[in-house]
């Protein structure tokens, strides 16, 4: 049985969403990346903290046994109006487990 940390560990997906900045019509500067990417440490800090959504993509049986405390299983195919929070300023992270 995998420990919560070691989840995250092998995290194949750890991503944070942050607001979008956009240099509308220069290529020279590309547009940034939407997500941003967190560490195990900085994901654990989080853990409990109002506004903080931490949704978990694994298989339902790896779910089960090994979900960070107050993940949600949800996997992105799932996502539709109203899976998640209604503030946009809230961060909501998702991981998933990948053995590739």
């Amino acid at each position: 049985m995998l420990r919560w940390h070691r989840v995250l560990a092998v995290a194949a997906l750890l991503l944070a969403f942050v607001p979008r900045a956009r240099a509308a019509g220069k290529e020279e500067n590309p547009e940034p990346e939407p997500f941003g990417r967190l560490t195990v440490d900085q994901v654990e800090r989080r853990l409990g903290q109002p506004e903080i959504h931490i949704y978990d993509g694994n298989p339902p049986d790896v779910y089960a046994q090994n979900h960070l405390p107050g993940a949600v299983h949800l996997y992105s195919k799932d996502i539709k109006e109203g899976s998640l929070p209604e503030d946009k300023n809230a961060t909501l992270i998702f991981y998933c487990m990948s053995e590739h």
